[in-house]
């Protein structure tokens, strides 16, 4: 009995001894996590500032350059892209380079000269100016009312069958032709336009802008008609062929590429 008693006894040391580290560890744990809570909190504070830093910050200015293209032309196989520069408030300079491409036609009947077109090149110019564009209105130039004035050069390969001819003079001195079947033609043709148009250019989606313009030009082309041939390069006002006046017009979209800077 005695000897179970001191053993009794001697067990309050120990368990003081193992609450004593329990106690220890809670304690640190306690210090740990209040150091980790400050951490984090510290860290999300500190986070906005790192990324207000490091995220660039865009600016919105007058535009001055711009890229467009005009759908219309692709319906009579020319490719058009436009450059837009500005050129100082309110006046700005089109450059527009066009491709011509096509597979020409066998046969002359019931064909359009845009169906012969081998190939073609031509280049554009336009000056407009916007005459309400307003120093009050931030960032509008290039917007609203224009008026415009272009000069155009083209040239373009043309590829056909038609009639072949053999010219002759009668006893009267009247100059005649008959025809002698048919044969393949490889005509090159150039031609240089005016036109002078008013327009609307409307801001879309902010940095997009669509366009649309009626005017008046006049054509002067190298083409000349031969009844003889049967086969009219210049019968529409949009042929490389074409010489005269022409009512003109069309659409554009575009983009602008430095509306925003950092």
């Amino acid at each position: 009995m005695k000897k179970q008693l001191c053993s009794g006894k001697a067990s309050k040391p120990t368990i003081k001894w193992i609450g004593g580290i329990a106690y220890g560890l809670e304690r640190k744990n306690q210090y740990y996590m209040k150091k980790g809570i400050l951490f984090f909190l510290l860290a999300c504070l500190a986070m906005p500032a790192f990324s207000q830093e490091f995220k660039p910050v865009f600016k919105e200015q007058s535009p001055s350059v711009a890229l467009a293209i005009s759908p219309i032309p692709f319906t009579y196989n020319t490719a058009e892209i436009n450059l837009d520069l500005r050129l100082k408030e309110r006046q700005w300079l089109t450059i527009a380079p066009r491709l011509q491409y096509g597979t020409p036609s066998s046969g002359t009947y019931d064909l359009d000269p845009k169906d012969v077109i081998k190939n073609g090149i031509g280049l554009g110019l336009v000056y407009r100016y916007f005459p309400l564009t307003r120093s009050s209105r931030s960032y509008s130039d290039g917007f609203g009312p224009f008026v415009s004035a272009g000069l155009r050069g083209q040239t373009t390969r043309y590829q056909y069958e038609a009639n072949s001819y053999v010219p002759y003079t009668d006893d009267y001195g009247v100059d005649g032709y008959y025809i002698n079947g048919t044969k393949p033609y490889d005509q090159r043709v150039s031609q240089l336009s005016a036109d002078f148009c008013i327009g609307y250019s409307l801001r879309l989606m902010d940095i997009l802008f669509a366009e649309a313009y009626v005017g008046l030009g006049t054509r002067f082309s190298d083409y000349e008609y031969n009844s003889a041939t049967g086969f009219n390069l210049g019968k529409n006002e949009w042929d490389t062929g074409y010489t005269g006046y022409t009512f003109t017009g069309g659409i554009r979209f575009g983009i602008f590429l430095d509306k925003y800077t950092r």
